[in-house]
């Protein structure tokens, strides 16, 4: 892995960035097609209508067996770098929900989950991201992080560190689970 590109890599984009055709090459202009004012991506030489999709997220709260310890990573990338969150990725195109975020959570902390329903929805239209939120309960709690996080720790939910949180959605599942644990 380029650790370097890795870290510098901007996902954050819009329909004016993209310049050319997916399938042909050729340039695309931005234009109103059916709806006024939300101009799509088209190709007038391969007639291709590029709709720019949300991108989708998935996020785990990991849970300790006994549901009284929460995981949290502490990020080593922007947004947030320093800062606490819950494992979690993009999903590709193609890909299984549940078996991304069991990835993703195996990849980032070394651990094995079972994954239990969505407990939350969020989203961003200012980043164009939808974020699915799912309880998962994990096998033990010896974390080992890769390249993403600084470190890993499962928290007593009367220690989360509330001032080091990376994202407010973070937080807003947390108060959750912590008001269910006084």
């Amino acid at each position: 892995m380029n650790k370097e590109l890795y870290f510098q890599y901007q996902w954050r984009y819009k329909k004016k960035d993209l310049k050319f055709c997916p399938r042909c090459g050729h340039h695309f202009s931005l234009e109103d097609l059916h709806i006024p004012n939300q101009p799509q991506l088209l190709c007038h030489h391969c007639q291709f209508v590029f709709y720019l999709d949300p991108k989708l997220v998935v996020v785990a709260v990991v849970l300790n067996r006994d549901k009284n310890k929460v995981l949290l990573l502490q990020r080593d990338e922007e947004p947030g770098k320093g800062l606490w969150a819950f494992p979690g990725g993009h999903v590709e195109r193609g890909h299984d929900l549940f078996e991304t975020i069991i990835n993703e959570v195996k990849e980032e902390t070394g651990l094995s989950v079972e994954v239990n329903d969505i407990i939350n929805t969020f989203s961003s239209t200012e980043d164009g991201l939808i974020q699915l939120t799912y309880e998962a309960i994990a096998d033990h709690e010896e974390v080992i992080v890769n390249i993403e996080s600084q470190k890993g720790c499962f928290f007593y939910f009367d220690e989360i560190p509330w001032d080091e949180l990376a994202f407010p959605s973070t937080e807003k599942l947390l108060r959750l689970y912590a008001d269910k644990n006084k």
